[in-house]
């Protein structure tokens, strides 16, 4: 298994929590434990990529705050954890809004690991496919990085095809997308944009870049922001 993909434990229960930890620490999985839900939401949106165990009582929204973690983080495959009393609506409700499984808290640790083993192997080539497409955060552009595709939203169900974005223009809207709200200088643009061959890009380059990019992304053009003296950033209100 990959050391890069992170295994959350999303689980009130310490005990269980810990027990679980060294479980899948013997594995030589990267493991990271969280009692709460938007904490572990918020840390979880750093990584685009991982497979978490969430107990059912941690979700806060129930099944619709699942479906807004899977929305917003399509890398990540959730495994739904409780006890064996939990209505048999409830995971229904929770499978459907994006949860991958439902395991049982009390599973031999074998088992558990077994499972978890057959699950990566069957989910790990999708996850790495969800990693190829990335989405502002309210949905309205998709960046395809397999096709090299922009796509923007016109209504609930169509959408319009970029068909003259530039190598460096989509590189660019890239690294917004990766990280939105985050505000990026001119020298980071640069260098994350030429890596070692920026030596000779002028940070003034990256204003006409920025300002084409806004003009070929119409009315979502004023998403990409920014702020003086600090750089530039896609923020949506």
């Amino acid at each position: 298994m990959s050391e890069a993909l992170i295994f959350w434990v999303v689980q009130s229960d310490a005990a269980l929590a810990r027990r679980w930890e060294y479980l899948f620490t013997r594995e030589g999985w990267n493991v990271r434990l969280e009692g709460d839900f938007s904490g572990f939401f918020s840390e979880a949106e750093k990584n685009r990529m991982g497979l978490a165990l969430i107990a059912y009582d941690a979700i806060e929204g129930g099944a619709e705050g699942l479906r807004s973690l899977k929305r917003s983080i399509p890398g990540l495959s959730v495994i739904l954890t409780s006890g064996p009393g939990l209505d048999s609506g409830k995971v229904i409700e929770c499978l459907e809004a994006g949860a991958d499984d439902h395991f049982i808290d009390a599973l031999d640790d074998r088992l558990l690991l077994a499972k978890l083993k057959a699950h990566l192997r069957r989910s790990l080539p999708s996850m790495a496919s969800a990693l190829d497409v990335l989405r502002s955060p309210k949905g309205d552009i998709k960046l395809d990085r397999a096709s090299r595709q922009v796509f923007l939203r016109e209504s609930r169900a169509k959408w319009n095809t970029l068909t003259d974005m530039t190598p460096t223009e989509f590189r660019l809207l890239a690294l917004f997308l990766e990280q939105p709200g985050k505000v990026f200088g001119r020298r980071d643009i640069v260098e994350s944009l030429w890596k070692g061959e920026g030596g000779d890009i002028r940070p003034g380059t990256v204003d006409k870049h920025i300002e084409s990019l806004r003009r070929k992304l119409g009315r979502f053009g004023a998403k990409v922001r920014t702020v003086y003296g600090v750089g530039y950033g896609f923020q949506e209100e």
